[in-house]
C-alpha cells in the first residue's frame, strides 16, 4: 500500500490541490507559478491514441502530464529545468500511483537526448525577456519569460525529438501567433490545427491552441472559436465539456 503521507512530505510552502477532472491531486508552491485553465484546455486538445509516448516540455508541477497519463492513457516524460519543481512533481506522480506512466526528468531540454516520441506538448514561457516586468520569484519568472527556454529553442528541440509525422501541441498567446507559425515552419513542423480561445463571447481571443505535424503537408484547419465563460464565474457548456472529457479514464 502506498504511504501517501510519506510521499507528499508536504512543506509549508506547498499546497495539495484537487484537479477539477477525475480523482487527481497536484502539489504546487504557494507563492510560485500555479497552473491555470490552460492546462485543461491543452490536455483536452491533445489527440493521441492510448499508449502513445509523449514529451511534456516545461512540465512544471506536472499537471498536464498527470491529465494525459490518467485520463488519456498516454506514457509521458516531463522535462523540467528546475529540480525543486521536478522533485515536487515526482511526488504528485507517486501520490496518483502513475509512476509506470509518467517519468519526471530534471534537465535543460537543449541537453536532453531521450528517444523520439509520438508527440510533444508544451505550455511554454511566452514573454521575451525584453517585454514586461520580470517577476522577482524565480519560478514565476522562468514560467512566464523566455529566460531558460525561448520559442525558437522549443521548436528546434521538439523537431529533433519527434518521430517523423509526430505531432506538436501547445497553448500560446494570440499576440505571438505570427512568431509561432514562423518558428514552426522553420523547424519543419507544419501547423495543422488551430483553435482560438476567448474568455467570453464578447471578448477577443487571448490564447490559442495549436497542433502541428513534423514534416507534414501544407493544410491548416481553423476550428470553431472556444469560449470559456458564459457569464462571470459561470463556465460555458464547451468548458464543462472539457472537464467531462477529462473525467473519463481511457483504457490503460
Amino acid at each position: 500500500m502506498i504511504d501517501k503521507e510519506n510521499i507528499l512530505n508536504k512543506n509549508d510552502d506547498e499546497t495539495l490541490d484537487a484537479l477539477t477532472c477525475g480523482n487527481l491531486f497536484v502539489l504546487q508552491k504557494k507563492q510560485g507559478y500555479r497552473y491555470s485553465l490552460d492546462a485543461y484546455l491543452l490536455a483536452a486538445f491533445v489527440e493521441e491514441s492510448p499508449g502513445a509516448r509523449v514529451l511534456d516540455i516545461g512540465s512544471g508541477s506536472g499537471v498536464i502530464s498527470l491529465l494525459l497519463a490518467a485520463m488519456k492513457g498516454l506514457f509521458v516524460t516531463g522535462i523540467e529545468i528546475q529540480e525543486p519543481i521536478a522533485e515536487m512533481a515526482r511526488r504528485s506522480v507517486q501520490f496518483a500511483g502513475l509512476q509506470e506512466r509518467i517519468e519526471i526528468v530534471s534537465a535543460d531540454i537543449r541537453e536532453y537526448s531521450g528517444p523520439a516520441v509520438d508527440a510533444v506538448v508544451s505550455n511554454p514561457p511566452y514573454r521575451p525577456v525584453w517585454t514586461g516586468r520580470i517577476n522577482c520569484d524565480q519560478g514565476k519568472a522562468i514560467a512566464r519569460h523566455e529566460i531558460s527556454l525561448d520559442l525558437d529553442t522549443l521548436l528546434a528541440c521538439s523537431s529533433r525529438l519527434l518521430k517523423p509525422g509526430g505531432r506538436f501541441y501547445l497553448v500560446y498567446p494570440v499576440w505571438r501567433l505570427t512568431d509561432l507559425i514562423a518558428a514552426m515552419r522553420s523547424h519543419r513542423i507544419e501547423p495543422k490545427r488551430i483553435m482560438f480561445v476567448h474568455s467570453t463571447t464578447h471578448s477577443p481571443a487571448e490564447m490559442c491552441l495549436v497542433c502541428g505535424t513534423r514534416d507534414g503537408g501544407k493544410e491548416l484547419c481553423v476550428k470553431s472559436p472556444f469560449f470559456v465563460f458564459a457569464h462571470e464565474g459561470i463556465y460555458t457548456q464547451e468548458m464543462e465539456g472539457v472537464f467531462r472529457e477529462l473525467r473519463l479514464p481511457k483504457s490503460h
